[in-house]
């Protein structure tokens, strides 16, 4: 008689270590190294012409779509060289939103072609 193999046990705990986001290593997903820490203004200016909003709503503690969008992804830029503290602090920000708003704009440019265009977009202008 045949015997089956011991099924693997993952505690749930365990799971979601697997499955987080902040084990991605962001600087291989882009290729233009000249893009690494760049003024945190310039990175506000790119991500609030390409969605439509002021640099002042990004700064603001407005939590509408557009603006909260424009900000995610501000500080999903500004990671590149700096550390959540240090990005938070920039953005008058707790660091765990900045670690909240890395994980949405890293999961949402595989999943959503909106977010996608507004990323290649947002990084042209940084290009430039």
């Amino acid at each position: 008689m045949k015997t089956l193999p011991e099924p693997i046990v993952i505690s749930p705990l365990e799971l979601l270590k697997l499955t987080t986001v902040d084990t991605i290593d962001l600087t291989e997903t882009h290729k233009n190294e000249t893009m690494n820490k760049l003024p945190i203004d310039k990175i506000k200016q790119a991500c609030a012409k390409v969605i439509g909003v002021s640099v002042a709503e990004i700064e603001s503690r407005n939590r509408f779509k557009l603006p909260a969008l424009a900000r995610q992804f501000a500080m999903y830029y500004a990671l590149r060289g700096r550390t959540l503290e240090g990005v938070g602090k920039a953005f008058d920000r707790n660091h765990r939103n900045v670690f909240h708003a890395r994980d949405k704009i890293a999961f949402l440019r595989d999943t959503d072609w909106e977010i996608k265009h507004y990323s290649e977009q947002i990084e042209q202008a940084l290009a430039s």
